[in-house]
Order: C-alpha cells, then structure tokens, then sequence
C-alpha cells in the first residue's frame, strides 16, 4: 500500500460511537486513498489446489496453508474457492492499516473488517484474470459509498411504497460468511503456527452450536461445538438483519440465568479481581448493555489525592455523598442508582443504543456494591497514577499493553471468558454472555420482585413497553404464586416520584 495507515487510526475511526460518522470517516479514507494493488486468488488445476498471492505476486503462505487445510478435510472445493475469496479481503484489509495481530484487540479488528466491507464493490475478477487485483491504484468501493451522507437512499419499490434501500452491496448473509471466514482464519493461526500461536482471541464472542456427525446421527445425540458469534460481531458494527424492527422481535427463547447461577458465577471471580466483580455486579443489578457499562464516568478530579488511605468508614461516606459519577446513592431511596445517557462523543466500538436518559435503582444488596466500589475506586487511583493516563471512564483496561486505558469493546467478553475458563461449569455458563446478565435482570424484577412491566421496559431503556412485554412474554406473572421482595416493595414508585413518599 502507498498511504500508510496504522491500527490507532482504525480504532480511533472504530470508537466512534455514532454509526454514520464512523461510515464517514471510513468512506474518506478509502476513497482517497493509494493502493498498490490487493491480494488475488490462484487455482492451479493440474494439483486442484487453490492459493493466495499477495499484489507482489508472492505467496501469501499462511493463508494457503489454511485453504489446504480445509481441502484436507474434505470440504467441497467450491467451498475452499468460495472462502479463499472471502479471506483475500480480509488480507487486505489487514495490509491496509499495517494491522499486527500480536499487538490488537482482534475484537475491533473484525468489527471494522464490517463496516469495509459495507464499502466495498461485489465485484469478483474471473479466474483467468484474477491477477488484474494486483494492479488496483484505489480500493473499489460501490457508488453509494463514494456518496454516502450525500444522497438519499429512500425510494420507491415495485409495490409504490416509500422504503429505504440496503446501503451495502454485499447481502448480510455474505458479510456474516466473510467475518465467519476471517475468525476462523484468526483461529487457525492461533492453533496452527509459531509465529503468531500468541493473537488474543479471548475479546472475539462465541457460542455453542450443536451439529450431526456420523456417530451422533446414529446415537441421536448432537455434538457441541463453539464457534464464533459472528451475529454479535455485526450487531456491534451497527449492521443489522434487512427489514429488523420492533414488529420482528420474537419472545425470549434462550435459557436465562437464575439467581443461583448468577451468584454461582460470581464465586468464580477471584476475590482479588475487584474491578471485574464490579463490572458483573453492575451488570446484574442494572440490567445495562456492555456499551453502557463501559461508557459509565467517573469524575477523577474531584477524588482526594490520598483516597486510597482514608479509614474505610470514612471512605465510604465520601463514595455515598460526594462521589460524581453515573454510580449515585439515593439518600431518600437508601439505595445506590445508576445513570444510564446517551454520550455524543468517541467512545468505543459500537453505537450506544441508549435513546432516553434513565435511572435505574438497585434491588440487590446495596452494602455489597457500596463495598466493591469504594475498593475499585481505591484500585483505579493507584493504576491512573501508576500509568498517568487521565480520563473519566469508570472502568480501565488491565492488560500490559493498554493498562490504565479505557475498556474496549472485547474486553466484557474476555473478561466473562477468563472467568469461567479451567471452571467445572464452563460448559453450563458457555451457553451464555455478558448479555445474559441483562436477561436475568429483566425476568428477575418481572417474576421475583414482581415489578410493573412498565418500570422494567424504562429501566431497560426500550423505547415502548410493547418491546419488553413481547420478548419477556413467558416470564410475566400469572397465576403461579412465586415469591415476592417485601422489604424493597415500594421502592419504585418513590422513585418513581423523585424519591417523594
């Protein structure tokens, strides 16, 4: 490539929370930049062997090796074309921005594989002239992208109805085959070479997915496997499924966590482990998405410089009564809240789906959360000083590489990973994700606490209670008698009113 690009650049562009501005800022960048020709794809038919080389006309080793893998796995030859294909643009876009996959989040290199994807011509050079990829001076986006923000894309369909039109040529099924493909790649090198055995994957989603193989199609019992949530992947890149509206949403079907799991994964995280143990509980006792979570401010100057030497007693009343942050303790609820807004500002790897500024209370134990705060924000001083990085985010970023810095969009997932991996019930909790916590808070208020679905859909921020009565359909109260929270039992409705009885 001619223009130099780097990975800060792209996660720079990719932290951008509103999706058009991202969009943008990807369009101009590809549209005016040099390249010095793309990978292209070879089929050699005297050994039936598919390969790929890079514009310099060299082998692309690693990549080849991972299509004669597949070869040797009896995959159909017409899938191996297929994902060379697929894989080849991945290539690209690595080698666009110098990408070094021992020193990213890979998390964040998928997601913006999206969104250029989204940009790119469906364009597929015959086999005879597959080299002319080769001799491309400028990436080939389609006319739409060129104009993108420019021109609208509403019109009218075969039927005369005003509809707004796919911006992408690539279908979403084609880009989920592309990503699944590029991960896929991920793990093979992982798996399969030396060199690069050391790429961080634990940021990347998966789940488990049951297939038929010859022995469980005899036995009747299905295998299961883990493999990468591409659905989650796209949906953090802002692309979602044609015609998806609040009239398609389906009723829950996925098993929810109950408060014995929760707690059961709890005790997994090392009591030493302060920050992720408060990353869950919040999680848990809000009910927010990891977009909201990690977007949660802490305002760091108003801190004591010797906070984290202050006797406990009076620590705490300073985290219950001075403290800023979107972490608050209701004085007349006698319960800690959390503020839930929509930030207009850079902020990490996918748009924040907050519409409505909300408050949500606590249910849970108010001491113990009072507990794990006061100890991280002891923890988080130590490590801003350590670090002498400087912002307002409540939760940092633990690895070597990026320590002290704001969380990143992976990092929920791998920290959910890391607990339960080496667990005896990492097979149960592989079944879910930090999603999940979101589930468990809605069904738990609907069924146990016995709110008001009214309350819950604001405290979830979905935009009607319509969305919230269809998906939680079969946890709402009938005639069963199951028990109900006394103690916390008006809680809402003084809320409700501002904290007025």
């Amino acid at each position: 490539m001619s223009d130099k690009f780097y990975y800060d650049h792209l996660r720079n562009i990719d932290n951008t929370l509103d999706n058009n501005d991202r969009l943008r800022a990807f369009v101009q960048i590809y549209s005016s930049a040099k390249i010095n020709g793309q990978h292209y794809v070879h089929f050699d038919g005297k050994e039936n062997l598919i390969q790929i080389y890079t514009p310099s006309h060299k082998l692309h080793y690693y990549s080849s090796c991972f299509l004669l893998k597949q070869k040797y796995t009896d995959t159909p030859i017409n899938t191996v074309s297929r994902q060379a294909q697929q894989l080849r643009r991945f290539l690209d876009f690595l080698e666009f921005w110098n990408i070094d996959l021992l020193q990213v989040d890979t998390f964040t290199v998928v997601v913006s594989f999206v969104s250029y994807l989204r940009l790119l011509k469906s364009l597929r050079a015959t086999p005879n002239r597959a080299i002319e990829w080769s001799l491309l001076k400028q990436l080939p986006l389609h006319e739409r992208a060129k104009h993108f923000g420019k021109v609208s894309s509403i019109g009218l369909n075969l039927e005369g109805i005003m509809v707004k039109d796919r911006f992408e040529d690539f279908s979403y099924n084609t880009i989920s085959g592309f990503v699944e493909t590029a991960c896929n790649y991920l793990v093979f090198l992982k798996k399969e070479t030396h060199e690069l055995a050391d790429i961080d994957l634990t940021s990347i989603p998966v789940k488990q997915r049951a297939i038929t193989t010859t022995i469980s199609g005899t036995t009747g019992r299905k295998t299961k496997v883990m493999v990468t949530n591409v659905h989650a992947i796209l949906s953090e890149a802002s692309f979602s499924l044609p015609n998806a509206s609040s009239d398609l949403i389906q009723p829950l079907s996925e098993e929810v966590m109950t408060e014995e799991d929760v707690n059961n994964f709890m005790s997994l995280i090392p009591s030493e482990d302060i920050q992720t143990r408060l990353l869950f509980y919040i999680l848990k006792s809000f009910g927010i998405r990891r977009a909201e979570a990690r977007n949660l401010l802490f305002v760091s100057k108003n801190l004591p410089k010797d906070f984290y030497l202050w006797d406990i007693n009076k620590a705490q009343e300073w985290v219950k009564n001075e403290m800023e942050c979107d972490l608050s303790y209701d004085n007349t609820l006698k319960a800690w809240v959390c503020a839930v807004v929509k930030r207009e500002v850079s902020n990490f790897q996918s748009q924040n789906k907050t519409v409505r500024p909300r408050l949500i209370p606590n249910y849970f134990s108010q001491q113990e959360l009072t507990n794990l705060l006061l100890e991280h924000i002891k923890e988080r001083q130590l490590v801003m000083e350590e670090t002498r990085q400087e912002h307002d985010y409540l939760f940092y970023s633990t690895s070597n590489n990026s320590k002290g810095e704001a969380i990143t969009g992976g990092t929920i997932y791998a920290r959910y990973r890391s607990v339960i991996s080496g667990s005896e019930k990492v097979d149960f909790y592989l079944r879910f994700s930090p999603h999940s916590f979101r589930h468990f808070f809605a069904t738990h208020l609907i069924r146990i606490k016995r709110k008001l679905i009214y309350d819950v859909s604001r405290w979830l921020g979905h935009r009607d209670e319509k969305t919230t009565r269809t998906i939680y359909l079969h946890y709402l109260p009938g005639l069963d008698n199951l028990p109900s929270d006394n103690k916390v039992g008006d809680m809402a409705a003084t809320f409700k009113n501002g904290g007025k009885e």
